[in-house]
């Protein structure tokens, strides 16, 4: 990498950080290393041509999309007008169509490796005293979310049976490991909502790895399987 790629791009990883010490996502900016922000950066993003809307300011302007009260992409590009200002760099447009198409570029590999590197870290740096008798509770549960109805995520993610076809939506079942002590989300599984081992349990079991011996697990009656039980008490996980 030459020397003013990686000069910028240490400087829009300042910037990042920097921005999250002073917003709704304040934890971000402190447990996320600049040197591993650039690494992944790097790894999962690649070559880019530069732009108003770099990986780093999509991905901040996207999480502060996600996190803050007006969820909508206008609002989005407005911050992004308003951080350039201040800046001093030219003013950008107000049109969403460049934020959007920068947004869809993002690779997800980047988004989940900093949703779980971010838990993880929150989790390993929480007081002792936030731990239930020196012990990790993790809670287990699962929900369904719709999608955008393109053709892809009709293939991999079909929509319900009970609706006709061409006029339902992609569904998705996901199940997450949540910390009860942090409330950070340590790993989740996404899969399909109908076909063969498709169910929440099924989900649990590519999950198993986030389970440590001496974890407390709280879940409900669908995972109340016995070999899932089972499985636990030989992994010391109660």
């Amino acid at each position: 990498m030459d020397s003013n790629r990686g000069q910028r791009l240490a400087e829009q990883v300042k910037r990042f950080r920097a921005r999250f010490v002073q917003s709704v996502g304040s934890v971000l900016g402190d447990v996320i290393p600049s040197k591993l922000l650039m690494e992944w950066a790097m790894e999962d993003v690649g070559v880019w041509r530069e732009r108003v809307y770099s990986p780093f300011m999509t991905l901040v302007l996207f999480l502060e999309q996600v996190l803050g009260a007006d969820h909508s992409c206008q609002d989005a590009v407005a911050r992004a007008l308003s951080a350039r200002v201040a800046d001093g760099q030219t003013p950008c447009s107000l049109n969403t169509g460049p934020y959007c198409k920068a947004r869809a570029r993002l690779p997800v590999e980047l988004l989940e490796r900093l949703g779980r590197e971010t838990g993880a870290r929150v989790c390993a740096q929480q007081p002792a005293g936030w731990l239930w008798h020196g012990r990790q509770v993790k809670l287990v549960d699962g929900s369904t979310v719709s999608m955008p109805d393109t053709a892809a995520n009709q293939k991999r993610f079909p929509q319900n049976r009970s609706q006709k076809t061409g006029l339902g939506f992609p569904l998705a079942r996901l199940v997450a490991i949540v910390s009860l002590s942090c409330g950070s989300v340590l790993d989740w599984a996404v899969g399909p909502c109908q076909g063969k081992e498709t169910g929440e349990t099924a989900l649990l079991w590519s999950l198993a790895q986030k389970l440590q011996p001496g974890d407390v697990v709280v879940a409900d009656r669908a995972y109340a399987g016995y070999f899932m039980i089972a499985w636990l008490i030989q992994q010391g996980v109660t």
